[in-house]
């Protein structure tokens, strides 16, 4: 907080640029000292005293990350990528692999903000109604076309001539571009 622009110990005017007060030679502070607001405590942390308490996970599963099976599962599928590859002799892909994994396991085992449910009470303090879950929405051809062809471009990778490896290459990297455009294109 700025100083008053009077003196603190006889009242007297002060001017901009004067270091003491010209009547009683008291020193002129820029800043003042004030009183603490908060009482050795963090602003804005919630304190949660009951209920279930919100916290960061890599072993529950939230609304952005997998349980702990499904990251096991990812984990084991990525690594199971890479024996085929060698035994194919993919030298360029087992160079590639460590920093392709680093991004991809970074992203499997991130944490998550992990929000327990609470039961929510019905009004006047009855037990929460038992609705069913809703139900699925059926696969759709676009997503099972994605998934076959993806999973044809691995093992044609895999386990495919030279010729076959650098086609699917190819195809990956554009998609990948077209990808990277559409995800991060913010107009």
């Amino acid at each position: 907080m700025t100083a008053p622009r009077t003196c603190r110990s006889c009242g007297a005017d002060l001017p901009p640029d004067v270091r003491w007060c010209i009547r009683c030679y008291e020193p002129v502070r820029d800043l003042t000292p004030r009183a603490p607001v908060h009482d050795c405590d963090f602003v804005g942390t919630p304190v949660h005293e009951k209920g279930n308490i919100p916290r960061w996970t890599r072993w529950e599963r939230t609304a952005t990350t997998f349980g702990p099976w499904g990251r096991i599962v990812a984990t084991v599928l990525l690594l199971l990528i890479l024996v085929p590859a060698i035994l194919a002799n993919g030298v360029v892909y087992l160079v590639t692999f460590p920093f392709f994994a680093a991004v991809v396991l970074q992203g499997i085992w991130a944490k998550g903000w992990f929000v327990p449910d609470e039961p929510t009470m019905a009004p006047g303090g009855s037990a929460p109604s038992l609705e069913p879950p809703p139900k699925r929405e059926p696969i759709g051809v676009r997503k099972v076309l994605q998934w076959t062809v993806a999973v044809a471009a691995v093992v044609a990778f895999a386990y495919g001539p030279i010729e076959v490896k650098a086609a699917t290459m190819g195809l990956v990297a554009i998609w990948l571009l077209v990808w990277f455009w559409t995800a991060f294109d913010y107009r």
